[in-house]
């Protein structure tokens, strides 16, 4: 009777444990399922993913900058009323990432494309005092790997000086020599390209321009970024044809 009674706490015991968390298991399917927002679904079967795990280990910091990621291309996906909700908690998940591995570059970056997302949603003054955060952001990401992300943290800070009014930061000067340097670290990144095709533009350095677009274009779609990869060569195109009407 006593041995019964004891396979009974065992089997009950057991029935309401969950078994252990497998973590590696969560991110290799989150990382399978990424995909740039090519595909808005997964996107967000990603984050719902990562989302559940993190309830279980709030403090792992591979899987904060993960959900900051996901929030950022699922915020993407979304309709536009919906998307500073999304960037904003990316801003949340991503500061406690950085809070926990200030030296880990995924939870700055994605911090930081956290606050960028916010700032075009929001736009006018909102924006403004924001921008300062993604600049801070990507020049810590330069700091410990300018290579990260194929050095997109160089396309922003360029991107940053080209489009904010000299009064505001920007300087078109400047925007040229990061987006140069960037292209030294990563000379096959699409949207590196032709955000520094547009600061040549504007400077009316349209040989350079044109070379920069026409170099694009005969880069391969590679997978992952293929659906980023096909915007920046589209955005191109749009370029090359203003060029040739002046």
């Amino acid at each position: 009777m006593r041995l019964l009674s004891l396979l009974l706490v065992v089997f009950v015991t057991n029935s309401f444990t969950q078994a252990p968390l497998d973590i590696s298991k969560t991110i290799t399917e989150a990382d399978r399922l990424f995909a740039y927002g090519s595909d808005h679904g997964k996107e967000r079967q990603a984050l719902e993913l990562l989302q559940r795990a993190l309830k279980d280990a709030p403090n792992d910091y591979q899987l904060l900058w993960r959900v900051a990621r996901s929030y950022y291309y699922t915020g993407v996906g979304v309709e536009a009323k919906s998307r500073v909700s999304y960037y904003e908690r990316g801003i949340d998940t991503g500061s406690l990432a950085v809070d926990l591995s200030p030296n880990g570059v995924e939870g700055h970056f994605w911090l930081a494309a956290n606050y960028g997302g916010y700032c075009r949603e929001k736009g006018g003054i909102p924006a403004f005092r924001t921008v300062k955060k993604v600049r801070s952001g990507m020049e810590v990401v330069l700091r410990l790997n300018d290579g990260y992300e194929d050095g997109s943290a160089y396309t922003a800070l360029g991107e940053i000086d080209r489009q904010l009014p000299g009064l505001f930061g920007g300087n078109l000067k400047r925007s040229i020599s990061t987006l140069e340097q960037g292209l030294k670290i990563a000379p096959n990144n699409h949207e590196l390209k032709t955000a520094l095709a547009e600061a040549y533009m504007e400077a009316n350095r349209k040989p350079e321009a044109r070379r920069q677009l026409e170099e694009l274009l005969q880069l391969p779609l590679n997978t992952p970024r293929a659906e980023v990869n096909r915007q920046a060569q589209e955005r191109a195109r749009q370029l090359l044809n203003k060029l040739s009407k002046k």
